[in-house]
């Protein structure tokens, strides 16, 4: 069971979220106001695929730019 007041921030971007790791080993990746709790397998595994995402995104044509005030809003 995830206890919250022990979690450990391991990263965090102002205005999109941040990622902590709980006293019971689970990862928890927030984004905006949305919060998933992951295996630190399945965190490596999202991670990966996102990789493999951006990697996809290069090839096709790039990232297109965002403007500095880019922010997640929900």
């Amino acid at each position: 069971m995830c206890i919250p007041v022990r979690n450990h921030l391991l990263a965090e971007r102002e205005g999109l979220g941040g990622v902590s790791l709980c006293g019971c080993g689970t990862l928890h990746l927030s984004v905006g106001g949305v919060t998933l709790r992951l295996a630190p397998e399945a965190f490596h595994a999202m991670l990966t695929m996102c990789q493999d995402a951006a990697q996809q995104l290069l090839l096709e044509g790039g990232f297109p730019p965002l403007p500095a005030s880019a922010r997640v809003l929900h």
